[in-house]
């Protein structure tokens, strides 16, 4: 009689048992899911933070590079032979990398209509320009062809220089400008300027070009 008990016993926690396992074999299936699924979530954030870093410095990258050509208002100024008087425009010119000097210098080699001649000729390189606020005076080193490429007879090379002088002294805001080419005083053989001596900046005398 006890043995049948026991076998009926035995019979009866064998179900159980594996009802357990199944349990417990499922828990662990779940477990290992959610443990999956939370590794995922946290892949797709972390992807999701690097691509908007990504956009971020991209965005910084294109506001670095457009810093680095500004626009800015200048007259620029030119001799009118026609007329024998100084003239000037009033114009958005571009400045890369902060080289304001040149970006004159290369306006003033255009011509403003066809009657106009460049007040620069393209033949000309500017070699350096150093603004002294202290006595209101830039000092520009072109190279030396300056004379030669110009081809200028005294009337007009003295228009022509003082044309060069207002566009920098407007700009820059200074009253004397000094020239020099590849470091020495400006020299023709109709303007002769010593060392340290500069021409004086006059925006009264010239008119706007219409």
């Amino acid at each position: 009689m006890k043995k049948k008990i026991i076998a009926i016993l035995l019979s009866l926690s064998i179900p159980f048992s594996m009802i357990s396992c199944k349990e417990s074999a499922k828990n662990v299936t779940t477990q290992n899911n959610n443990l999956a699924s939370s590794a995922n979530e946290s892949s797709d954030k972390a992807n999701s933070s690097n691509e908007s870093n990504n956009e971020v410095s991209n965005v910084n990258n294109n506001a670095d590079n457009k810093e680095d050509i500004k626009e800015a208002n200048a007259n620029i100024y030119y001799y009118d032979a026609v007329n024998d008087k100084i003239v000037y425009i009033n114009k958005v010119i571009k400045i890369e990398e902060k080289m304001t000097a040149t970006a004159l210098v290369d306006e003033l080699k255009k011509s403003p209509n066809s009657d106009i001649a460049p007040a620069i000729s393209n033949e000309i390189n500017l070699n350096s320009a150093n603004v002294d606020e202290e006595s209101s005076t830039i000092t520009l080193d072109f190279s030396s062809n300056f004379v030669q490429a110009q081809n200028l007879g005294g009337g007009a090379e003295s228009s022509t220089i003082k044309a060069i002088c207002n566009t920098f002294g407007s700009y820059f805001k200074v009253d004397n400008v000094i020239i020099t080419l590849d470091g020495e005083p400006y020299s023709s053989g109709h303007i002769l300027m010593s060392e340290g001596e500069s021409f004086k900046v006059d925006l009264d005398n010239s008119s706007p070009l219409n």
